[in-house]
């Protein structure tokens, strides 16, 4: 801002209507910077340099030519004003190479330096790259990816002058981001037709968007204009084994105001539908958890795999659902499932393109096995048979597991037969848990390749048993006194000894340990004795037995 008075007021009839305004930059040089009318003594300019010393004078002629000149001032001035927002004419796609390109007006001020090109994402703002030039208005991202999207960007522009700490450039505001228009298809083989769906552009309103397409790389024909409400639209009559292409043109107001979007394809095809599904087992995993191994026919194209399930004759429901062409074999998990309560059933449905069900596979069922522990020191197992294979079920084989111990095999069954005895009276010295499980062998598969299925865990608890004698003699055959267990879980074992007045006089917890009549050395007194004995069985509950003892010194 520069202030003067006037020289005279009102003017004198002889002075000019205009005032001279003269600006000293660099030092040592003189020039007009601007002219104001007569009657004003006051003038402002924005500063465009950086950081240095500006000067002012005023003079103002007269009609015989003379200047009546003012004093020179100044100060240090700095430029702290960023440029104009620079305003985005459009982006655009480039559709040889789905790569957006942006386009903007430039900054009226000559000082501008460059701009900073930014895009906008749902994280924020990031900025790409920076344009150096005031005219340099034309950007191709070559990072751009608008084939996979739409992108939306701003610009902001800025000076040569540097400000802060650390330095940075004066750099304007952005106004409200551009955004491309993406194009994505929809191919519908069964009802010959391809849906074009479009984003809308962002930046300027859009009057109409127009839509080419092109079939086998001709030239691109309008196929349809549509208002700014309509996002999509379908061609019908598409024939297979063809490429369509598409592109859109957004069209505003202004000449310039046209983007195009980017160019999508599609090849059309039908492919063969499959001919076969071969379920190859269903195995039990774990309680709650089957695995279920399907094979399809790689030669034709299946949309999806389906899982179904039934049992006791319950209708199919749908379990699981991958999509098809993912390989030869095709796993499927089902953990909403209870293998120690009921047999599953299962089969997969194989949908061609069109979502048609073109092959179902044979059924697989899981096996169930119940085991009941009998008191003649046997235990039974029940299972139901496997079923189906494109083989034979050679046989079964029982594996069993002790107290919780690695299963091994115990025998083997025939083909039709489903239950096994297992003879566990010599096992009287475990705690009497036992746990198995049967697998199912196939043989003769058209493959050469056998599956095998595994049932559920099934375990039985052997009921503990416990003698204890009433009376013993030091000197005498039965000269110790201590329980006899079959079927016992030793840990937690306890047995103790207590006189006639409570008081307890000999314990231990080794079950192989018995009590001999002496305590400190020497034979406790004739007469009876109470016992205490607990110990877990292989339910893991805890049992336990009181009484007396008879004791003779001999």
């Amino acid at each position: 801002m520069v202030d003067w008075n006037l020289q005279h007021d009102p003017p004198l009839a002889t002075s000019t209507t205009e005032v001279l305004i003269d600006m000293e930059y660099p030092v040592g040089t003189w020039n007009l910077a601007d002219t104001v009318l007569n009657p004003l003594h006051h003038w402002s300019q924005v500063v465009s340099v950086c950081d240095d010393s500006l000067n002012f004078r005023v003079y103002q002629p007269d009609a015989s030519g003379c200047y009546s000149t003012s004093n020179a001032t100044g100060a240090q001035f700095q430029d702290i004003t960023p440029p104009s927002i620079p305003i985005m004419v459009t982006v655009t796609v480039d559709t040889a190479t789905n790569q957006s390109v942006l386009n903007w007006d430039p900054s009226p001020e000559l000082d501008t330096q460059g701009y900073i090109v930014v895009q906008s994402t749902p994280g924020g703002n990031v900025i790409i790259d920076t344009v150096y030039g005031r005219l340099n208005t034309i950007y191709p991202w070559l990072g751009s990816q608008a084939g996979a999207g739409a992108e939306s960007f701003t610009i902001a522009a800025i000076d040569s002058c540097s400000r802060g700490t650390p330095p940075s450039p004066n750099t304007s505001a952005t106004f409200d981001p551009h955004t491309t228009v993406f194009l994505s298809t929809e191919y519908d083989r069964c009802a010959g037709t391809i849906t074009i769906d479009r984003t809308p552009y962002g930046g300027w309103p859009v009057e109409q968007y127009l839509l080419f397409g092109s079939i086998d790389n001709a030239p691109y024909t309008l196929l349809a204009t549509l208002g700014p409400g309509d996002l999509s639209f379908t061609v019908d009559e598409v024939q297979a084994d063809h490429v369509y292409c598409f592109v859109m043109r957004a069209i505003g107001a202004s000449p310039e105001e046209t983007s195009l979007s980017n160019k999508t394809c599609r090849t059309t095809a039908y492919p063969q539908v499959p001919q076969w599904n071969y379920l190859r087992v269903a195995t039990v995993v774990a309680k709650d958890h089957i695995t279920v191994v399907d094979s399809v026919d790689l030669g034709a194209f299946t949309s999806r795999l389906t899982l179904e399930r039934t049992f006791n004759g319950e209708p199919w429901e749908t379990i699981a659902e991958v999509p098809g062409g993912t390989g030869p074999v095709v796993v499927f998990e089902d953990f909403d499932v209870q293998t120690s309560e009921r047999s599953y059933t299962y089969r997969v449905a194989a949908e061609d393109s069109c979502g048609a069900r073109t092959a179902i596979s044979n059924v697989g069922n899981t096996m169930l096995l119940n085991v009941s522990a009998d008191l003649d020191g046997y235990n039974h197992l029940y299972w139901n048979g496997y079923s189906e294979w494109a083989g034979n079920v050679a046989g079964y084989t029982v594996y069993r597991s002790i107290v919780d111990g690695p299963f091994e095999p115990v025998g083997t069954t025939m083909p039709s037969i489903w239950e096994f005895p297992d003879n566990v009276e010599s096992l009287f010295e475990t705690p009497g848990k036992f746990c198995y499980y049967v697998v199912a062998n196939e043989a003769g598969n058209p493959t050469g390749i056998d599956a095998v299925s595994t049932s559920n865990i099934a375990c039985a608890v052997q009921k503990e048993e416990v003698w204890i004698p009433n009376a013993f003699i030091a000197t005498g055959y039965n000269f110790e006194f201590k329980p006899v267990l079959a079927y016992a879980d030793i840990n937690r074992y306890e047995f103790t000894i207590f006189n006639r007045w409570g008081q307890q006089i000999w314990t231990t917890n080794d079950r192989d340990q018995a009590w001999d009549g002496r305590v400190n050395g020497g034979y406790v007194p004739q007469g009876v004795y109470a016992y205490y004995c607990s110990f877990l069985n292989g339910a893991g509950k805890t049992v336990e037995r009181k009484g007396t003892v008879t004791f003779l010194p001999g």
